[in-house]
């Protein structure tokens, strides 16, 4: 199989297939915990799309993505205004895989230092619709990868309002949930060109409670 063919499927296929467990996850722990099952009605309670843009050289391939009652289901078009647009070149889909999982929203997880893989709720849909804008997430060194991430807008920017770069290092202790993401900014270890107040508000929006 090509690797155009590989990030057709995976993102076809095992991204909406990895959204929707986590989801049925979720179901089955609201059974009997009434956390869970607060979290479940926020989770229950997204409609939006999302948009992935994969830079092949010669072509742009794009997949779909309409999330209606928390379920995610890959489209031909998106019947919402997409609250997420994220795209990459092809040859960074395999660094992306290894470093964000099977999650479109690994990056983010890892920004906010959560731990564990993050749940796409109407609190933080609603927070990382309100940044409006394009940024771009570097994650530098040995097997790095670029992210073009856009939010709340209908196409990209031509120029990003912010670069965030975070080293190996860095973003495996962020993603381990072993630093937290408010000292890695302050301590200057995550390193912002532009826009410093987009990049926090990521970060909020990330972490926006459920």
């Amino acid at each position: 199989m090509s690797l155009i063919d590989e990030q057709a499927a995976f993102y076809r296929e095992r991204v909406p297939d990895q959204f929707n467990q986590l989801l049925e996850r979720q179901c089955r722990d609201a059974a009997d915990d009434p956390a869970a099952a607060r979290m479940l009605e926020e989770m229950q309670a997204v409609r939006t799309s999302i948009v992935i843009q994969v830079d092949c050289g010669d072509a742009m391939h794009r997949t779909f993505y309409d999330i209606d009652r928390g379920e995610m289901r890959t489209v031909e078009r998106p019947t919402h205004a997409p609250f997420l647009i994220l795209g990459h070149v092809l040859d960074d889909f395999a660094a992306i895989r290894r470093e964000c999982g099977d999650s479109l929203l690994g990056f983010l997880g890892a920004l906010a230092g959560l731990g564990e893989e993050m749940r796409l709720t109407s609190q933080r849909v609603r927070s990382l619709r309100d940044l409006h804008g394009s940024l771009v997430f570097e994650r530098v060194g040995p097997d790095g990868f670029t992210l073009f991430v856009s939010l709340g807008i209908e196409s990209p920017e031509p120029e990003p309002r912010t670069t965030i770069r975070i080293n190996e290092k860095i973003y495996a202790s962020l993603r381990r949930g072993d630093l937290d993401p408010q000292d890695a900014f302050l301590d200057g270890l995550i390193d912002v060109e532009g826009d410093m107040e987009m990049a926090l508000g990521l970060a909020l929006a990330a972490l926006s409670p459920d």
